[in-house]
Formats: structure tokens, C-alpha cells, sequence
């Protein structure tokens, strides 16, 4: 018996290794909470970081704010029309004015007199006309109360008229209208006529628009 008095039984061995694991355990343990009180510490302390620069972003398209276009800003208003082949005589009010983001330059026409007046009709001239620059050249629709429609197209020559003239002759007739833009702003607008086909053109209108203030 004396043999085996200093051999430790084997519920104290069992209890042994448990305390062994147990310290390492707790060793373990204190060293992941000191390196992340550390980490923490360290993150409080850093300075920030630099904010990251604002990414640039293109302006938004404006597929109408082109030089272009805006070659016939000068029409664009309140006008009394006067006829220079009638004694300058006051014949319409018309106002002109852009929309559609400024793509459409739209015209609105009224007659005040009995001039242009159609043999038969018992109410005066009134219309409207839709211009826009397909990229290539000014295009025209003209619809009126009396006459009926005009399809135009045209460019600005070297003295900066815009000249139109008709895509489909109009009663057996070409069309041709010039606008001009005059230095104490008015408008001229000298408007033509030829057989079809002819290019014979001969002047039928001469309208100066004056501010309507």
C-alpha cells in the first residue's frame, strides 16, 4: 500500500488537468480583451479619416441651347405688325414666343383688319407657325383660318436673314419669306411668290414688326 500512497488517484488527476485548462483558458481570454481594449483605444484616438472628394457629374443636356437656335432669338416677343405696301398701316398683333425647353419657336398671328381676308369669309385671318432646327436647316408649319398649311424649310444666308421657302408648292405657287432683323430692333419680313417650278419670284408682302410695349 505504501507502494501507491504518492500516486495520485484518478479523480485527482481529472481534477488537475480541469484547473490546467481552466488557467490557460483564463489566460486566453484576458489576452483577446486587452488586444481588443487596445484596437478600441487605438480607433478612438486616430484622427479621421479625409473625406473622399466629390465625384464629378456632367451638366444636364440642353440639346436646345445651341447657337443656332438661338440665331432667332430676335423674334421672339410682343409685335404690331405694320404693312409698308399699305402706308405702314397697323394690320396684326403677333406674339412669338419659345417652349418645349426652347426647341419650339411658335408664332400666333390676328389680323385686325380686313386685309388678307379670304373672297367670301365673314371672320378675319388668324394662325399660327411652329419653327425648329432639325440639326440641318429651319423648318416651318404654317396653318391658318383661311388659306390653309405651308410646309417651309430654310438657313441663314451671310447677311443673317433666315430664308425660307416652300417644300410643297401652295396653289400652284413657291413660297419664299425672308425674316431680317433690323438695328432699332424690328422685324422686316418680305414674303415672295413664283409659278411653281419657275423660280420667278416676285414680292407679294412687306410686314415690319415693332415692339408691342
Amino acid at each position: 500500500m505504501l507502494r501507491y500512497a504518492h500516486r495520485p488517484l484518478p479523480a485527482i488527476r481529472r481534477w488537475r488537468q480541469a484547473e490546467r485548462l481552466r488557467t490557460a483558458v483564463g489566460g486566453l481570454a484576458l489576452l483577446v480583451t486587452t488586444a481588443a481594449t487596445a484596437a478600441a483605444t487605438a480607433a478612438a484616438t486616430a484622427p479621421p479619416a479625409a473625406a473622399a472628394p466629390p465625384v464629378a457629374t456632367a451638366p444636364p443636356v440642353a440639346p436646345c441651347d445651341i447657337p443656332e437656335i438661338h440665331r432667332l432669338d430676335f423674334w421672339v416677343g410682343d409685335w404690331l405688325v405694320y404693312d409698308a405696301d399699305h402706308d405702314n398701316r397697323l394690320v396684326a398683333v403677333e406674339r412669338v414666343e419659345k417652349h418645349s425647353k426652347g426647341c419650339i419657336i411658335q408664332e400666333n398671328l390676328t389680323l385686325i383688319t380686313d386685309l388678307y381676308r379670304r373672297p367670301g369669309v365673314d371672320y378675319r385671318l388668324t394662325g399660327i407657325g411652329v419653327n425648329r432646327f432639325d440639326g440641318e436647316r429651319w423648318l416651318q408649319l404654317w396653318a391658318d383660318n383661311q388659306w390653309g398649311a405651308i410646309a417651309m424649310s430654310g438657313n441663314f444666308n451671310a447677311q443673317g436673314e433666315l430664308v425660307y421657302t416652300s417644300i410643297i408648292p401652295s396653289r400652284g405657287r413657291d413660297l419664299k419669306i425672308v425674316y431680317q432683323r433690323n438695328a432699332d430692333g424690328s422685324v422686316r419680313t418680305l414674303q415672295y411668290v413664283a409659278p411653281t417650278g419657275s423660280g420667278k419670284y416676285e414680292k407679294y408682302g412687306d410686314l415690319i414688326y415693332r415692339p408691342n410695349r
